[in-house]
């Protein structure tokens, strides 16, 4: 079994006092170049540029990278992720960088099917971690603003409506909400859009 690197108690204290202080402002999507750099000032952090890079280039949220599992990755030809939430499921085929990342990742590890995908990164501690690796490197990038790039990036490119709310798991209310259906394979032009802006 893997282990976590670092004290999460820790890191959650931190995590709090850092939300209280922020200030929450709307913020433009990040360019493409910012997004690259954010994702290049994090390489050596092997989980977190992992974290960043599903944000990025798989529009998940913070704390859908945290629930992920082991059994939720199916690797291969056409590389899937299974995102959960207390509202909805949903699967997703995912941009080619991206499930390198998560190749790369569990390569050699002995992970158990039921183990976080990513160990020790609850929510608090990817919004810090990030935090501190973009103060250090000079750059103005929130954790959040990667999914709110990756969802500009698939608009861009001219993704209907009803497939940005699958992919993203979008809902206009609280409660839960079953996506609409939509024709097997419309993942792929998102996975493929994703993986041009943001990695080729």
């Amino acid at each position: 079994m893997r282990s976590a690197q670092f004290d999460s108690r820790e890191a959650e204290a931190r995590w709090a006092a850092g939300k209280v202080a922020a200030a929450r402002t709307r913020r433009p999507p990040l360019t493409t170049a910012l997004a690259r750099a954010a994702l290049a000032a994090i390489s050596g952090d092997v989980e977190l540029h992992a974290a960043a890079t599903l944000m990025l280039l798989a529009g998940l949220r913070p704390g859908e990278v945290q629930r992920l599992r082991v059994l939720d990755w199916t690797p291969g030809r056409e590389p899937r992720l299974t995102i959960r939430s207390d509202r909805r499921e949903r699967t997703i085929r995912i941009a080619p960088s991206a499930a390198s990342v998560l190749d790369a990742l569990l390569e050699g590890e002995n992970a158990e099917l039921g183990e976080p995908l990513l160990l020790g990164l609850e929510h608090w501690v990817v919004h810090r971690l990030f935090r501190d690796a973009m103060q250090q490197a000079g750059l103005d990038v929130d954790v959040l603003d990667l999914r709110r790039a990756a969802m500009a990036a698939a608009l861009e490119g001219g993704t209907p409506m009803q497939h940005m709310e699958s992919y993203f798991g979008m809902s206009k209310t609280e409660t839960r909400k079953d996506l609409v259906p939509v024709r097997d394979g419309y993942d792929v032009r998102i996975a493929a859009a994703l993986e041009a802006e943001f990695a080729s």
